[in-house]
């Protein structure tokens, strides 16, 4: 009889033990087996606590008035900080050809009078290479938008394309990568919450939401314009994963917001504030200190999310609108693209800005009550 009891009590700790481990493979953790008996405790203490393996981006309800957002906080899901508990992958699919954009001609006439031109006189002339390279294709992206007319499709692709522009001239065109991205937008608000169900998200209070594991991001169609905007923002964070990898919370919304009002003329790509945190050229509602804003990754769930939204997208707004803020926009992106299966830290982070910019609370306290301009690129 005791034999017996030992024998259950045996196949139960074996059955245990391979039941952690199979969840402990499907969840992307690797078994330490220098400290067994730890990591069994460990992967036990993750299996008695909710996990949230899916949705990892979530987009908050747009269309409210600034004075909304400043009297009720947005209420927001409560799904665990991008990257904690997902498997590291490339989501990408390698790096973006490019072709170098020709090269000009240039000579002096008998007057001294420098000329340029694009095509070759029937003299000698130097060229002068202008060292513009042109991306031949951004990324691989399909969309699945019914009911809605084609100039949307060809409209997203056009602001996608300024979006990588962007990212291009912050951390070089060779640091990009190219992007896959399924996105789909749904006609109504029962068929979007029917698809994020059927994927283990929570739809509520949320317009739109990305999936990193299958790379894919589902809008909610309200109308044409709140849907460019999520399907902007969506998309953005399917191109944060991409070529930086897990990236803290306040720098993956941050451009996403970013770039939420991006439109074109001719040839130059526009990003204006934010509507959702600007009237009258003046931001609508407080905001962290930058020092602050980058320590709190884990508050989202559980702080006030609108001035977390808020804070980022100005704080991103600010470093755009520098030639000192972009530079230490482009050595953070670059910083996470080098570990994409990691965040910067806290104290990385700090020391970034206690050493390219010390005096950022200062300046940025100043630059958040002057007007905010629009960014042309």
């Amino acid at each position: 009889m005791f034999n017996t009891k030992l024998r259950i009590v045996f196949m139960f700790i074996v059955l245990l033990i391979a039941s952690a481990l199979i969840a402990n493979h499907f969840t992307g953790r690797v078994f330490n087996y220098h400290d067994p008996v730890g990591e069994v405790k460990r992967i036990y203490n993750g299996l008695t606590q909710t996990i949230v393996t899916k949705p990892q981006v979530i987009k908050r309800l747009d269309n409210q008035s600034t004075v909304t957002l400043q009297n009720t906080p947005v209420a927001m899901d409560n799904h665990s900080p991008q990257g904690d508990i997902t498997r590291c992958v490339d989501v990408s699919l390698g790096k973006v050809k490019y072709k170098q954009n020709g090269d000009i001609f240039t000579w002096t006439d008998t007057d001294g009078v420098q000329h340029f031109s694009d095509k070759k006189p029937d003299f000698a002339v130097a060229t002068y290479n202008t060292g513009f390279i042109e991306p031949l294709d951004y990324f691989d992206l399909t969309l699945n938008t019914p009911n809605l007319p084609s100039s949307f499709n060809q409209a997203l692709h056009i602001k996608l394309n300024t979006v990588f522009k962007v990212y291009g001239e912050i951390i070089g065109v060779h640091a990009l990568k190219k992007v896959k991205l399924n996105l789909t937008v749904l006609p109504t608000r029962r068929a979007y919450e029917a698809q994020i169900k059927q994927r283990g998200g929570n739809p509520s209070n949320t317009a739109g939401m990305y999936f990193h594991a299958s790379n894919s991001a589902f809008i909610n169609y309200d109308n044409e314009h709140a849907a460019m905007q999520t399907a902007i923002h969506e998309a953005v964070h399917a191109i944060n994963k991409a070529v930086l990898g897990y990236t803290p919370r306040w720098l993956n919304e941050g451009l996403a917001e970013y770039f939420e009002l991006t439109k074109n003329h001719m040839q130059t790509g526009i990003v204006e504030p934010n509507s959702s945190w600007v009237k009258n050229s003046k931001i609508t509602k407080s905001v962290f200190t930058f020092n602050s804003l980058i320590t709190l990754d884990k508050s989202w769930s559980k702080s006030d999310t609108s001035k977390l939204y808020a804070s980022s997208w100005a704080a991103i707004y600010f470093l755009m609108d520098s030639h000192s803020g972009k530079v230490l926009l482009k050595n953070i992106m670059l910083a996470e693209q080098e570990l994409p299966c990691n965040k910067l830290s806290k104290k990385q982070l700090s020391t970034l800005l206690n050493e390219q910019y010390p005096d950022i609370d200062s300046q940025y306290s100043k630059w958040l009550i002057t007007s905010f301009k629009t960014h042309n690129f």
